[in-house]
């Protein structure tokens, strides 16, 4: 049990991704692991002999627990928006994974939700945290590469189809939201409207290559961006054996290329010093290969700083309304795919 001045955490879903919120959970300060959430009895039981915590069968069970704070949830995309209203009526604050929510009025009623019931509601969209992303961003509100005038972000990433086998809602509208873009896609879209600000319209073509899911997983987008600025977004998931992310930003006055969590080459009028971790080298393929590729070191940072902003009082590093932009893009660029027609995200 957490104690009166620990933030007690459960953590609702299983998988890679809940295994990193334990981790990250057992790092933060001022935070403890109370429960988890697995509707399953064995499968109940396998992450109480995990992660030394009692699991709970039932989602209303685990929010009616005194010791239970908040909860990250780490569960389908598509159960996120109910299960973030439920919380919130239980007075709980939200750690929610990417995707936030699979539309717009979904993200918008989490939001709302949250906020009535004056509980904290973050999105885990861990990248921002990287210091290489923080320097192009701190750089960017500087004004140190000028005025943006193109953005760029590829996802060249491979994932078998065994990987969309290995559960019913992988791969579908219905509880994925889509594919490439949605789902692995979403972390880079994120720090792309970070760096660059809202689009304006966006085109895009979407096709399903090399799996057999329902949703895409190949697509290319251009998007013009409200400032006038141009970029694009290509992702995928048939790039084997899979490559490490890049993001790119040019602007008046310089311009900076990202692959992965590393600066790979940094021009400008006063280019920062770099410090170790973000300095140019070679990243390899990271999560571009396996979702286990992913380094914990981002959960640990949005986790620890979901705790502090709970226990502060201040909104977290990553807020709904965050969270909602890139949902927001997604959707118009699938919409664009469809119709063949310029879109306006909403």
């Amino acid at each position: 049990m957490a104690s009166a001045s620990e933030l007690g955490i459960a953590i609702v879903g299983a998988g890679v991704v809940a295994r990193y919120h334990a981790q990250a959970i057992a790092k933060a300060q001022g935070a403890r692991l109370v429960a988890t959430c697995r509707s399953d009895p064995a499968k109940a039981a396998a992450a109480q002999a995990e992660f030394g915590v009692p699991c709970e069968t039932s989602y209303d069970a685990l929010l009616a627990r005194r010791d239970v704070d908040a909860v990250c949830l780490c569960t389908p995309s598509g159960l996120h928006a109910a299960q973030t209203a439920a919380a919130a009526r239980a007075k709980k604050h939200v750690l929610v994974e990417k995707p936030m929510a699979l539309t717009v009025e979904d993200a918008d009623a989490m939001i709302a939700a949250c906020y009535a019931a004056g509980v904290t509601l973050g999105v885990a969209l861990q990248r921002r945290t990287e210091p290489a992303y923080q320097a192009v961003r701190g750089a960017i509100a500087a004004g140190g590469l000028g005025r943006p005038v193109m953005g760029l972000a590829l996802v060249p990433y491979f994932r078998p189809q065994s990987y969309y086998d290995s559960a019913t809602w992988r791969g579908t509208w219905a509880e994925d939201g889509g594919g490439a873009l949605m789902n692995q896609g979403i972390h880079i879209v994120d720090l792309l409207l970070w760096f660059m600000g809202d689009p304006e319209e966006v085109q895009g073509r979407a096709a399903t290559l090399s799996h057999s899911i329902e949703v895409e997983d190949t697509l290319a987008a251009s998007l013009r961006f409200k400032s006038g600025a141009l970029g694009s977004v290509v992702a995928t998931t048939s790039a084997s054996p899979g490559f490490a992310h890049r993001v790119e930003v040019y602007g008046t006055r310089g311009g900076v290329q990202l692959e992965a969590e590393a600066v790979v080459r940094w021009e400008s009028e006063a280019p920062p010093t770099l410090s170790q971790s973000v300095a140019p080298g070679a990243s390899g393929a990271g999560a571009g290969a396996s979702p286990t590729g992913l380094a914990p070191a981002g959960h640990m940072r949005i986790v620890a700083d979901f705790v502090s902003a709970v226990r502060d009082g201040r909104p977290p590093l990553v807020p709904g309304e965050e969270g909602r932009r890139s949902v927001s893009l997604v959707l118009a660029i699938y919409e664009a795919a469809r119709t063949g027609r310029p879109t306006r995200p909403r």
